[in-house]
């Protein structure tokens, strides 16, 4: 009797087992361990395929074209900053019906590559959804979509399947692999939400970057409502002095240049900067935004954590050099 017990119970441990690797879907696998697999992978990409092309754009303006995607009902895009140029500038842009429409330029980084526009009229537009912060990660599997070349009715809209091979402060990398007029197309994850938009084309399968939606996410309203924050404009802006690194914690300092205002405020290796000015810091790059948008001399009130405690110092921003980083 306790022997047919413990085969019971054994067989129940199997089928558990059993359950947790069919209920393990193939695009959630490291890789495909055989052509089920492939051919589930496959039919996935079939189920979100119609959602998501209906949002892509083709973008095109005198002096070239690029892509985007549609990410709320009122038609506002998200591109690459390559792409707009400027904030303010009129363009055209069009469905995979091959209808054009006007679109006028918003905001965005040259820092990440991420930009913003929006399409005039009051009709509804299909939009995509936007991942949560941190849903994506290396490894997922994803697809990206575009207009290579530029928009052609009879090709169609090109898809590409590939993995996340890396993702570190605004940059993601696959091998999702990208062509001339990718840029400021929709990279996806398996679940249909858009965790990034292309941004650097090369010539490598695996070197194909994206602005992950982090960025965008951390600067909404500023992308949305201000200029195009350029180099050229950073340059007249304040400068604190470090070098930073987005970890879970917060932005970890990995140098502080000497003579400037993070030297003189005491700031050390491995502090973690928490605040500027009251304003939380969701990435490296709001960091930068924030300090830029403050003029040489201005007071800036940064919190920053060491060895567990919280520290705040108030300095004034110096001048920024023609070639540093933030």
């Amino acid at each position: 009797m306790k022997m047919v017990k413990l085969i019971t119970i054994f067989l129940l441990g199997l089928n558990v087992v059993h359950g947790d690797m069919v209920d393990l879907a193939a695009w959630e696998k490291q890789s495909p361990e055989d052509l089920t697999d492939l051919l589930a992978i496959q039919e996935r990409l079939r189920e979100l395929l119609p959602d998501a092309k209906k949002a892509l754009v083709s973008i095109e303006a005198g002096d070239g074209a690029g892509s985007g995607v549609i990410v709320s009902k009122e038609g506002l895009v998200l591109t690459a900053a390559h792409v707009i140029g400027k904030t303010g500038k009129k363009m055209q842009v069009r469905l995979p019906t091959g209808k054009r429409n006007s679109a006028v330029t918003l905001g965005g980084s040259e820092i990440s590559d991420a930009a913003m526009l929006k399409i005039k009229g009051e009709e509804e537009w299909p939009f995509v959804a936007i991942a949560k912060r941190g849903e994506s990660k290396v490894g997922d599997w994803c697809f990206g979509l575009g207009h290579p070349g530029g928009f052609d009715k009879d090709r169609g809209i090109v898809v590409r399947v590939g993995k996340i091979i890396a993702k570190k402060d605004e940059t993601m990398q696959t091998d999702s692999r990208l062509l001339g007029g990718d840029s400021g197309g929709p990279l996806f994850d398996f679940d249909g939400r858009l965790i990034a938009i292309h941004s650097r084309v090369s010539q490598k399968p695996d070197q194909n970057f994206h602005v992950p939606v982090e960025s965008f996410l951390a600067n909404w309203e500023t992308f949305r409502d201000e200029e195009l924050i350029s180099y050229d404009i950073m340059q007249d802006g304040g400068f604190f002095g470090v070098a930073c690194e987005e970890i879970e914690a917060g932005l970890i300092v990995r140098e502080v240049i000497p003579g400037t205002a993070a030297e003189k405020a005491g700031l050390k290796l491995n502090d973690i900067l928490l605040e500027v000015n009251d304003e939380p810091l969701d990435s490296r790059e709001e960091f930068i935004i924030i300090i830029s948008s403050l003029k040489p001399g201005d007071e800036a009130r940064i919190l920053y954590q060491r060895d567990g405690a919280q520290l705040a110092v108030k300095v004034n921003l110096g001048v920024r050099p023609k070639v540093a980083e933030e």
